[in-house]
Order: C-alpha cells, then sequence, then structure tokens
C-alpha cells in the first residue's frame, strides 16, 4: 500500500485516539506495516480491516 495511504490511516487513526499498537494487537498485523516510512507493504484485506476497526469508508480517501 502507498505511503499516501498509509499516512491518512495514520490520521485517522490520531483522530479517533487509537495507537498503531492497538489496532497491530487487535488485528494482528505487524505494527511497521502501519507505520509510516518503514518500508514494510500494507496489504488491500489488511487497509480494509483497519478501515472496519476505525468505522471508516475506504472510499473516502483523499490522496493527492
Amino acid at each position: 500500500m502507498r505511503e499516501q495511504a498509509k499516512r491518512w490511516l495514520a490520521d485517522q487513526m490520531e483522530q479517533n485516539h487509537i495507537s498503531a499498537e492497538v489496532i497491530a494487537n487487535v488485528l494482528e498485523i505487524p505494527v511497521e506495516k502501519l507505520r509510516i516510512g518503514t518500508g514494510r507493504v500494507l496489504e488491500a484485506d489488511e487497509f480494509l480491516r483497519v478501515c472496519a476497526y476505525l468505522h471508516i469508508r475506504p472510499e473516502n480517501i483523499s490522496i493527492d
């Protein structure tokens, strides 16, 4: 998943006051995949699971 999408997710996590560590533990996704600049790729299914967990619609992503 592109870094822009990960940045958007990071903003959403911050707005929802949920840390990457909590999401990583609950969804069993390596926390490095949720952090920007790690070089780890967030797969599409993982992205959608994070969106569902945060109750956000992935089609609302704003990538410039």
